[in-house]
């Protein structure tokens, strides 16, 4: 309907206009009057009085046409899904509906996919219950080279199904199910495909020839990558793969679609490969659930296994369904005034981010419905925070501050979709969180977790020296110390020498185990390779050589590499009995800052687990890294993070984005251990608030569908920090929850017979208990090649806190009883006075044949190796020179090479019968 149009007229014309009509008696003829003269100032009065109606009249058609030009009618309507269908069925307004009776309005088409295991179908079944195309499985594997009988991989029921589909224009495409794990054997299955769609004649007597009549395919070709045998191909390898496999099938002239089809999981884990962009847009994706769950470019979701098979005309119980999906998304940026920021979107699984310089920067967002005069829907742009940025009926978004953060939501007319985009105006911040040297109680990595799930964009990680020092880690060799890393969701941890102290093959193994990469990028096993290699767990998203690892957030990347000192190296590998070499150094930086630059990071940390002397922080500043995290304590202030702060606090540092391109570190001071503590109340408050709302929820209306089947997530500033605090509840939660059950398992632990301690049949030639530890605590020092110690020096062991064990059957929990709890055996200098009183205090041991004679130290700084409990015990200042690892460890580890694996008895050694003291 045509807009009425509005005329606005003067006062005194409307008011001559509304004067009614009267009747009076007639006047008698007036003589003509001569007009008065108006005087100049009156004129002007009157001329400007005019002027300014009629600019108030310009001002005010102006602003309606205004108004009317950009003022958005209405809004959205309610979404109306009609009468919710069965589980994956449609409705009468054409809405596919899930298994909870949830809406699925992105979905368009319904098909199945099919194989030799749902028998022959009946496919005027299949096409009578709403099925739409199929895709049909061709084949597994490779082509056959004719060297074995019978070894054909073709699908059995490929050309029947083909065939029907065929007859009954049912539109489909083909899969074939791969084995690959080299580009040879990637164009073999191409081979393979091409021949049973009729592209190529059989290479060989007996297969199969489609050549007579090829398949006209309506769908991809898609190569299906699930299988556990190419679960040890790395991402890259992977695309190489698949890029192979198609070049091989375009070669014999195909020219149809190209998809790939994965599960949801392998795809999170590694789709971040560059080298899949070719397939974004025929991605197939597997996810058993009520929901995708996938905000990135796809096309196909397959959303159950487990539709009843007879309702489809399959000879299986179940089958396969397959949605074709055209959700509502943004596509990108359109235009914008040059400040907005590259990524201009982040499309993965979380959210839509959109990056501005500062006020005045405008950006259009792009939909993927089209405009309305092409038969698109009308969509409808609102902002949680106007002084923020506002958006216009077309997308645009416009800067209002120079920096704050809002939400952009764009729907549907129709209500049924709608998708949000977080604008961020001004730098970007993303904190990173660092612990090292750990020790003590282990469940404080919870509060670690709530640190970072309720802070943004935030990266945790542990710089090293921190697998030690804690009972559980004592036990178990540090394997727990990593779970527990896991359960905190750290991102990444970056191995010092002295975690290597349990040795070598047993770190690497629990490592792999972790949720995060671990580092140590210049130290090499004995064959010469990096110590932690590659991992291809999928469910993991472990994928790292053990050199360098990218951590993307707020859609920068973030790279990451590992140092240590290549002096110390050799002493650790001595003291664990097993082979460690450390690369030089300043080539081995060299090297990583090279490979995180070609891969595009914005910001490179290098975190120095064990630094060598020197003037080495500004070596690496001035070589292209962005900040250093030293694992011990920093040297200057100067892009350094002191992450040493143990059971005390979390050092944090602020990498800040300018939307120009240029990163900066931003020192920050710590999170102490007392806030994080004071913390926990409102956690554990939350957390109890939270599961009465759920319990209250499932009480009332325990059959509620509560995803958003249109995707609205608008959420106000208050509700996102609100949002924080609660993220930050449910992982102390989680986190305090999966400690807890792996320190119930130590406990466990703790009862377990380790080894049967066997009385020595004259004990009067026995040495004591704490004899024997000062002599492994100085056989650690006598087998370090590298300790740094003077030429000529002597090395005093002193074992304290050492109790003599009852003779019989040892547990872990007799053995750590017997030890200075959770202690570490250290090489340490200082002064000779305190080793003197040390020495004949009484608290400690010595080796056997020194504690015959006298201490005397000779000079004035004495070396003595010890465990950490001693050290602390005293009122000096000493110098850490070497750590060679847990005490109880080491015990445990001595006592199993002395029992051949606790199959034999221990017994303490015999005291020496030649010499000084010698008994007769």
């Amino acid at each position: 309907m045509p807009e009425e149009r509005k005329v606005y007229r003067s006062p005194a014309r409307a008011a001559t206009k509304a004067r009614p009509a009267q009747t009076a008696a007639p006047r008698p003829p007036q003589p003509p009057q001569k007009p008065k003269r108006r005087s100049a100032k009156r004129r002007r009065s009157r001329i400007v009085l005019g002027l300014c109606l009629l600019c108030l009249a310009v001002v005010l058609v102006v602003s309606v046409v205004m108004v009317r030009c950009t003022a958005e009618p209405g809004g959205p309507a309610e979404a109306d899904f009609g009468t919710p269908a069965a589980a994956w069925q449609k409705n009468e307004l054409g809405y596919y509906f899930n298994a909870s009776g949830g809406a699925i309005p992105a979905a368009v088409l319904k098909g199945m996919d099919v194989s030799k295991f749902q028998g022959e179908v009946n496919w005027e079944t299949a096409k009578a219950a709403g099925i739409d195309f199929a895709i049909i499985r061709c084949g597994f594997g490779g082509e056959w080279d004719g060297a074995e009988e019978n070894w054909a991989q073709d699908d059995p029921q490929w050309r029947r199904n083909a065939d029907e589909c065929t007859r009954l224009g049912i539109p489909f495409g083909t899969y074939l199910y791969s084995y690959a794990t080299t580009v040879e054997e990637a164009r073999s299955e191409a081979d393979h495909v091409a021949r049973l769609l009729g592209l190529t004649a059989p290479p060989q007597e007996g297969l199969d020839d489609y050549t007579a009549s090829p398949y006209r395919l309506s769908y991809p070709v898609y190569y299906d990558l699930e299988d556990k045998y190419i679960s040890g191909v790395f991402p890259s390898e992977m695309a190489e793969i698949t890029k192979a496999f198609f070049d091989r099938l375009q070669e014999y002239g195909y020219t149809g679609e190209q998809g790939v089809y994965a599960s949801l999981n392998w795809v999170r884990a590694r789709f971040s490969d560059p080298g899949f962009d070719p397939w974004r847009d025929n991605l197939w994706i597997a996810r058993f659930s009520d929901e995708l769950g996938y905000a990135g470019t796809y096309d196909m979701w397959q959303s159950t296994y487990s539709a009843p098979g007879a309702d489809y005309g399959v000879q299986s119980e179940t089958v396969d369904l397959d949605f074709v999906m055209r959700p509502f998304t943004f596509t990108g940026v359109s235009a914008c005034n040059g400040k907005t920021a590259a990524p201009v979107l982040q499309n993965d699984t979380r959210t839509d981010e959109l990056h501005m310089d500062g006020k005045d920067a405008y950006a259009t967002l792009d939909t993927n419905e089209p405009d309305e005069e092409a038969g698109g829907r009308r969509v409808y742009w609102t902002t949680s925070d106007k002084s923020v940025a506002t958006v216009d009926k077309n997308g645009t978004v416009r800067a209002r501050t120079d920096s704050g953060e809002c939400t952009i939501t764009a729907t549907l007319a129709d209500g049924t979709e709608s998708r949000t985009c977080l604008v961020r105006v001004g730098d970007i911040t993303v904190p990173i969180f660092a612990t090292a040297g750990l020790r003590g109680d282990r469940t404080t990595l919870a509060d670690a977790a709530a640190l970072k799930a309720s802070t943004p964009d935030s990266i945790l990680l542990d710089a090293g020296d921190a697998l030690h020092g804690t009972q559980s880690a004592s036990l178990t060799g540090g394997m727990d110390m990593l779970s527990a890393f896991s359960a905190a969701g750290y991102d990444l941890q970056a191995m010092a020498l002295n975690d290597f102290a349990y040795g070598t093959t047993r770190l690497v193994s629990d490592a792999n185990m972790g949720s995060g990469p671990s580092l140590a990028s210049n130290l090499l096993n004995n064959e010469a390779t990096a110590v932690f290699y590659r991992s291809t767990s999928w469910n993991r998203n472990r994928v790292t050589n053990g050199m360098y690892t990218i951590v993307e957030r707020a859609g920068y990347k973030i790279g990451f590499f590992a140092l240590n000192d290549p002096a110390q190296a050799a002493g650790i590998s001595a003291a664990n009995g097993e082979f460690i070499t450390a690369r030089d150094w300043t080539d081995t930086a060299n090297e990583q800052i090279a490979a995180l630059q070609n891969a595009g990071c914005d910001a490179i940390i290098a975190i120095a687990a064990t630094a060598p002397g020197g003037d080495w922080q500004k070596a690496l500043l001035n070589s292209g890294v962005t900040a250093i995290i030293d694992g011990t304590a920093a040297e200057n202030g100067t892009n350094v993070l002191g992450a040493a702060q143990g059971l005390g606090g979390i050092a944090r540092l602020d990498l800040v984005f300018t939307q120009g391109g240029s990163c900066r570190a931003v020192l920050q001071s710590a999170v102490t251990a007392e806030a994080m503590e004071s913390s926990r109340s409102t956690w554990l408050e939350m957390a109890a608030a939270q599961a009465q709302t759920d319990t209250a929820a499932d009480t009332a209306d325990p059959g509620k569908d509560t995803a958003a089947a249109g995707g609205k997530d608008t959420a106000a500033p208050t509700e996102t920090a609100d949002a924080a605090r609660q993220a930050g509840a449910d992982a102390y939660v989680y986190a305090a929850a999966k400690i807890a059950a792996l320190d119930a398992d130590d406990q466990s632990i703790l009862y377990t017979p380790l080894f049967t301690y066997a009385e020595n049949p004259d004990a009067s030639r026995t040495i004591s208990f704490g004899n024997y530890l000062a002599a492994l605590y100085a056989e650690a020092v006598a087998n370090d090649t590298a300790s740094g110690l003077p030429e000529g020096a002597a090395v005093e062991a002193l074992a304290g806190g050492v109790t003599e064990p009852e003779y019989g059957e040892i547990t872990r929990g007799d053995l750590m009883a017997a030890l200075p709890a959770t202690a570490r055996i250290q090489l340490v200098s200082i002064s000779a006075d305190a080793t003197k009183t040390l020495a004949d205090s009484g608290s400690v041991s010595r080796v056997y044949q020194s504690s015959l004679t006298e201490y005397t130290p000779a000079g004035d700084t004495a070396y003595i190796v010890t465990d950490t409990a001693t050290l602390a015990a005293l009122n000096a200042d000493y110098t850490v020179l070497r750590d060679y690892g847990d005490v109880f460890w080491a015990v445990r580890m001595n006592i199993n090479d002395l029992t051949n694996n606790f199959a034999e008895n221990f017994t303490l050694p015999e005291a020496p019968q030649y010499g000084v003291g010698r008994r007769g």
